[in-house]
């Protein structure tokens, strides 16, 4: 249960936030100040629409994953790499740009230091649910 638990919290998260990406709403979402179609979701993470979108795919197939234990782990073992791999992407880019506050991934998703940190710890967990013994995270069958 722990795992498919984790990953529907995971899921959740990233529901929630793609869901919010998408309010226009300056309050909840500023807009980057230099016209970029940039936003800081909830005032801390740069986002675009593709960033959103992104988040929603996480989100929708996090809940559907939680569904089965199995699916669950294939979940963490796919996503997790993924998002420790955005982290490292984002990092080598934004170290080779002179760390700037933002940036574009590929020039497609926008990314800054609070969605490094999203990235790599919500990937860190993913991976470690998706990796997690049985016996250690999982009741036995009685």
């Amino acid at each position: 249960m722990f795992v498919r638990y984790g990953v529907r919290l995971l899921g959740i998260t990233y529901l929630v936030l793609g869901m919010l990406g998408f309010l226009p709403f300056d309050r909840i979402n500023p807009i980057h100040h230099d016209g970029s179609g940039i936003r800081y979701l909830v005032n801390l993470v740069a986002i675009n629409a593709s960033h959103n979108v992104i988040h929603l795919a996480l989100g929708i197939t996090g809940i559907l994953a939680a569904r089965a234990l199995a699916w669950s782990r294939v979940w963490g073992k796919i996503c997790g790499p993924v998002l420790v791999v955005v982290f490292a992407a984002g990092m080598a880019q934004a170290i080779a740009a002179g760390l700037p506050p933002d940036q574009l991934l590929l020039g497609l998703v926008a990314l800054n230091s609070p969605g490094h940190v999203l990235h790599l710890v919500t990937g860190g967990i993913a991976l470690y649910l998706g990796l997690a013994r049985p016996g250690v995270t999982e009741p036995q069958a009685a």
